[in-house]
């Protein structure tokens, strides 16, 4: 029989063996020999809740095991309450094995009570086994998982062990690489098998039971249970970890064949999806978990066990990233839960040791978390001196030096073989935590010269330990050649140019570029990439564009050979198409798509940008001056204008008596994209959102309609595209009119209509351009900036370009006034407009191919 071998699926490229080798491995597994007596018993009890639509996957893969289910395996389902038809799909495989599955019906009461249920009744009825696990009725297992198990035992009779942990491999619904071993802790599955005593476990820490294996007899008499008051996460830790310290001279075992399937769900609707957004996370979980957890083992032992610490650790890194990655995750606490959070997360790594968290093996848990913790929450003082080397700029001969610390008031220096080199460009990035500094970044981008062997750091007097590849740095010699390697890689670029807005609609700064740079006559070759499904795809064929659809294979040919990517939008197909190091040497120039007033760093900091175009003074000194949120520096930043600016000008229109409505979306409303729709699928609680009761109120009010047939106006809804499918929800009266023709020009749209309303969206700048005024409609103030962006240095109020209204008769009165004035800017915001700008000379355009050249200038 064939057989794809463990060697073949180790060796196997990431897509290869994801999306093809291992569903095909699990296929012909299906016709391998079945093991029907075994020397062992296995009892697993599952909780089930409203999962009918995997049950079916989950019971296949335990009737169909290698080891016969009949006669080794016992399966116990608790019902926790569910209102799906799980109980009627238990049922039907129960009817076809009466001894081999158990349905138990109980009030909803969470998972952990539903698995203390099962252990009950194991208890009451006397059912014996040898092993017992709690999988989860949502995943799946391996064919081969009770076979590996099962041979594994056999080989390793004469050994106690007390836990056999199995090897979690994601199964990604919706992806085409459905298969994808990529879970954290995996580093523990390099090995066919690792036996380690429980007291040495160290980095080999367990914080789920869905894919663990108990020694049955061990668990009952150590009487641990699940905590049912703990929710809504680490449950399962604090319930493993617990039982692990009753039995420190046992031995568990990491088995790499036994494989667990755990299912992440398309529509992110799981306990663990869902688990983040629940005050419990932050504050119960840290306390009556973490801090539970730390003391228990204290109590019992008089010691904290490497691995308990590390097990607090790990589920206490990924929250914390995810909050630094994130902020507004924690505006669901009020002032004290923070303060308390920030209490708990100081009295956890407490019980943390220095050396635990600098050596813990976990790939994720750089440097920069680390000393982030150790000075945020340990608040030590005598921190490690680390400098990385992050980054290369081949064409300028540039190698960006990463510090993190405490503070930046101590000076640095750098010394290429005993010469002092002064920085190139250097940018500070503050990291917060709630209302703490998590730490400092400083980036320094320094020229390295050609013959330099070696490279020293100093604060103040005192040396900085320099680090390459996660290697401390002895020399320049792996520096100079992976210098050569990229200019080698950038060397075999041709002279392209690729264009882009959005993929299914131009009209924004890529389009406008273009076409004025294809009347410089360059010698580079340009295209455009649009869908050919755009409506805007004839016209600019029309016109003269080189056109490209980004669906092609001649897409992916240009996209492989070009030199420069530029954008009004960072779209997946173009940074990822061939993997994270799609643009590694391209230039990736972000042209953006409006005005930046919201602080994006942490959405921005996530992208390679080598030119980052801005068209106000105050955007560009949020982004670049001073120390801010932002990686970029002056490097990377240019104040040029924006493209579509120049056009705006020349083509401006007086008072059209036309009222241009488009609200922004919002984050929390709209559905996930659909590659297959282009378009984000429908949220179907949209009309019992506040927008879109707010919205709908102001545009059916009958005073408003008497105010635009009083003074004659016509009307314009044209909402964010990503609220295009819920317009028909709206129904909106007569008088106004929704834009639904997909190749109409927002510029026409701007420069056509006299005025605005808008309530957050950054559209607002292209009126405040030309001089014609804005209403802001923000009922949802204190709400919209907990779920969308980071406020940033923008204030409506002193900045904005028309009043902000925060109900429905403010905003009826204050559009009454400028209906009565012919729509005329008046001051403050007269002259908020016209010092908004760096530049309105039609010569925007120029400038920043000025500044596209200048990246392959050396300095």
């Amino acid at each position: 029989m064939f057989y794809i071998s463990e060697k073949s699926l180790k060796m196997a490229p990431f897509f290869l063996k994801g999306a093809i080798l291992i569903p095909l491995s699990n296929v012909l597994k299906r016709f391998l020999a079945k093991k029907y007596k075994a020397k062992h018993s296995y009892i697993i009890v599952s909780a089930v809740y409203n999962v009918s639509m995997y049950l079916k996957d989950f019971l296949d893969s335990f009737v169909t095991q290698r080891l016969d289910f009949k006669r080794n395996i016992i399966l116990i389902l608790v019902d926790d309450g569910s209102n799906d038809n799980s109980a009627s799909i238990i049922k039907a495989y129960q009817q076809k094995f009466p001894h081999n599955i158990i349905y138990l019906y109980k009030e909803n009461g969470g998972q952990a009570s539903a698995r203390n249920f099962g252990l009950e009744y194991i208890k009451k009825k006397g059912l014996k086994s040898d092993w017992i696990g709690f999988c989860d009725s949502d995943d799946f297992l391996d064919r081969n998982f009770f076979y590996a198990v099962e041979r594994f035992l056999n080989k390793h009779k004469n050994e106690d062990f007390s836990m056999l942990s199995a090897n979690l491999i994601f199964y990604r619904e919706g992806f085409k690489v459905l298969y994808k071993d990529a879970h954290a802790l995996n580093y523990r599955f390099k090995k066919t098998s690792r036996v380690l005593e429980n007291e040495n476990l160290d980095d080999f820490i367990q914080l789920s039971c869905n894919s663990v294996l108990l020694s049955f007899e061990k668990l009952f008499k150590s009487g641990v249970k699940f905590d049912e008051d703990l929710k809504p996460t680490f449950e399962d830790a604090k319930f493993i970890n617990e039982y692990l310290l009753h039995y420190l001279n046992s031995k568990t075992a990491f088995l790499k064949n036994a494989r667990y399937y755990y299912r992440k769900r398309r529509a992110k609707n799981s306990s663990v999806d869902l688990s983040m957004k629940s005050k419990d996370a932050y504050l119960k979980v840290s306390d009556r978990g973490n801090l539970a957890l730390a003391k228990y083992a204290l109590n019992t032992h008089k010691k904290l066990f490497d691995f308990i610490q590390k097990t607090n650790l790990y589920e206490l890194f990924w929250k914390i990233q995810n909050i630094l990655a994130n902020p507004s995750m924690l505006e669901l606490l009020d002032e004290k839960e923070k303060e308390r959070f920030l209490e708990l997360l100081d009295e956890n790594f407490s019980y943390i040791e220095r050396q635990n968290i600098l050596n813990f093996k976990l790939q994720a848990f750089s440097y920069f978390y680390q000393f982030g913790i150790l000075s945020c929450f340990k608040k030590e003082k005598n921190l490690p001196r680390r400098a990385f080397i992050m980054d290369f700029d081949e064409k300028k001969e540039f190698i960006l030096l990463v510090y993190f610390c405490a503070s930046f008031d101590k000076k640095l220096s750098f010394f290429f073989d005993e010469n002092e080199l002064k920085p190139c460009y250097e940018k500070i990035i503050q990291h917060d935590f709630l209302n703490r500094v998590f730490c400092y970044e400083q980036r320094i981008w320094l020229k390295l010269p050609k013959q330099a062997k070696n490279l020293q750091a100093f604060e103040n007097s005192c040396k900085i330990e320099l680090y390459f590849k996660d290697k401390k740095l002895q020399s320049l010699e792996n520096v100079h050649t992976r210098m050569k390697f990229l200019q080698k890689k950038r060397a075999r670029n041709a002279h392209i140019w690729l264009f882009a807005d959005m993929i299914l609609k131009a009209d924004d700064n890529a389009e406008h570029l273009y076409r004025f740079v294809k009347e410089q006559n360059l010698a580079q070759k340009c295209y455009f990439v649009l869908s050919k499904k755009s409506s805007d795809f004839l016209r600019l064929k029309r016109e003269g564009f080189k056109l490209v659809d980004m669906n092609s294979l001649y897409f992916l040919y240009l996209l492989f050979k070009a030199d420069k990517i530029i954008s009004s939008h960072l779209d997946r197909y173009l940074y990822g198409a061939f993997g994270k190091n799609t643009l590694l040497t391209k230039d990736f120039i972000f042209l953006q798509h409006g005005v930046i007033k919201d602080d994006l760093s942490a959405w921005l900091n996530l992208r390679k940008i080598d030119l980052f175009i801005t068209a106000s003074f105050k955007e560009y000194d949020s982004i670049v001056k001073g120390v801010n949120h932002y990686k970029f520096s002056s490097k990377e930043v240019k104040l040029t204008g924006l493209a579509r600016h120049d056009a705006l000008l020349k083509n401006k229109v007086l008072n059209t008596k036309q009222i241009l409505i488009m609200p922004t979306w919002r984050r929390e409303l709209v559905g996930d994209f659909s590659k297959k729709l282009m378009q984000r699928r429908k949220n179907s609680n949209f009309k019992q959102s506040e927008f879109f009761k707010a919205w709908s109120e102001f545009l059916c009010s009958k005073e408003f309609e008497t105010l635009v047939k009083t003074f004659d106006y016509k009307v314009l809804f044209n909402p964010h595209p990503n609220l295009k499918p819920y317009l028909l929800d709206f129904a909106l009266p007569e008088f106004i009119e929704c834009v639904q023709d997909e190749s109409l020009s927002l510029q026409e749209l701007f420069t056509h209509s006299s005025m605005m309303i808008t309530d957050y969206s950054s559209v607002a700048f292209e009126m405040g351009y030309l001089q014609k005024p804005v209403l802001y409609y923000q009922f949802d103030e204190k709400d919209f900036f907990k779920t969308h962006w980071q406020k940033g240095y923008f204030d409506y109020r002193k900045d904005g370009f028309g009043e902000v209204c925060e109900d429905k008769e403010s905003l009826l009165k204050e559009l009454k006034n400028l209906l009565k004035n012919e729509c005329k800017l008046q001051e403050p915001f007269k002259s908020n407009a016209y010092h908004a700008f760096a530049f309105k000379d039609t010569q925007n355009c120029k400038r920043i191919l000025e500044a596209i050249h200048t990246l392959d200038k050396k300095e």
